[in-house]
């Protein structure tokens, strides 16, 4: 699809969002309830466009590559898996080498797209990192096959166990894997579904 076709769908779907929201008259919604319906305006137009990717954005080796993006600080490591689970998905992983470089070549517009100044966004994905024998994990327990840690990753912390992506707008800046704890919230998830 056409990306100003699909920019002014988005618009249209956002304008009936906000037309949508509650008015009871006496009050206009809090902000935490105006955060909300843009987290879920956020999630409903990635799904959009996930939708006119073939409901799939990254394909690699029989596996379907897609992010679900949500307003910053929302996020957390259990609320990224139940997002992707309610789509039937799991927390995604990250396998070879060029795998890596597609994916941050699909998550890099959505920097550009961003209106707040904010130059780079935290991805949650399923692997995991085991501070004590310093090995990284994919989601069904096996050893990473392919590790790429932004500079200064992954720090020696004990809960520093979850592993998430950094992207940022250009390929020679720092960026790539890095640990955090379960209870930080990201900006997206990565899912993966087999196909």
């Amino acid at each position: 699809m056409n990306p100003t076709v699909r920019f002014i769908s988005g618009v249209s779907l956002f304008a009936s969002l906000i037309i949508a929201l509650p008015y009871d008259g006496n009050r206009f919604p809090t902000t935490e309830e105006m955060m909300d319906r843009l987290s879920d305006l956020e999630h409903r137009l990635s799904m959009k466009i996930l939708q006119q990717h073939d409901k799939c954005a990254v394909e690699w080796n029989g596996i379907c590559f897609f992010a679900l993006f949500y307003h910053p600080g929302k996020l957390t490591h259990e609320a990224a898996r139940l997002a992707c689970k309610k789509r039937g998905a799991e927390l995604g992983n990250i396998h070879a080498e060029d795998q890596f470089y597609d994916i941050m070549e699909y998550l890099r517009p959505y920097i550009a797209s961003r209106a707040d100044g904010v130059t780079s966004y935290g991805i949650t994905t399923g692997m995991r990192y085991e501070p004590k024998s310093q090995i990284l994990y994919l989601s069904d327990g096996t050893k990473a096959p392919y590790v790429h840690w932004m500079s200064g990753h992954p720090p020696t912390g004990s809960d520093y166990t979850i592993v998430a992506l950094s992207v940022k707008p250009e390929r020679s800046q720092n960026y790539g894997m890095f640990t955090a704890k379960a209870s930080n919230a990201r900006y997206a998830a990565l899912c993966e579904i087999n196909i």
